[in-house]
């Protein structure tokens, strides 16, 4: 049982991303959302970029905890280079989650974000900034990298 914290710590080192989560702390709706750590993962011609209050991105966005853990995901068309309006092309929600089970969330319905590849295979957001349904809080982010996630 010793070889499994190692296991699990080899991969946090791997996707925690401090510069992925450039100290932002905001509150959307009644979500409080520490960014900690992101992911991206592609599918396709589908490209989802990942926030999260956890450590370790890819983990949280793999794995439902038993905690409590809040992820934004957003949805755009998989280029190396690109931007998207949301809605529109892009489709998105913040959502936290206790035990797998959902507390709190909303919708993204408004914005735009532009995002890059770069050569190790992270994107950055380069500019991202999104309203969500019902509430009048925006999560505004630039200038983050964060890794890949298989």
């Amino acid at each position: 049982m010793r070889l499994l914290p190692l296991l699990l710590l080899g991969c946090a080192l791997d996707n925690t991303a401090p510069d992925g989560g450039a100290n932002l702390d905001v509150d959307i709706g009644t979500i409080h959302f520490h960014v900690a750590s992101g992911a991206a993962r592609t599918n396709g011609a589908t490209l989802t970029l990942y926030l999260t209050d956890q450590p370790d991105g890819c983990l949280a966005v793999n794995n439902a905890t038993q905690g409590t853990a809040t992820i934004f995901w957003l949805r755009v068309p998989a280029q190396s280079t690109g931007s998207a309006t949301v809605p529109g092309q892009a489709a998105g929600a913040i959502a936290t989650a206790t035990g797998g089970v959902q507390t709190a969330g909303y919708d993204a319905a408004s914005g735009s974000v532009a995002w890059s590849a770069n050569a190790d295979g992270s994107y950055t957001l380069v500019a991202l900034d999104v309203g969500f349904a019902g509430i009048a809080d925006r999560l505004r982010v630039g200038g983050v990298t964060i890794p890949p996630c298989p």
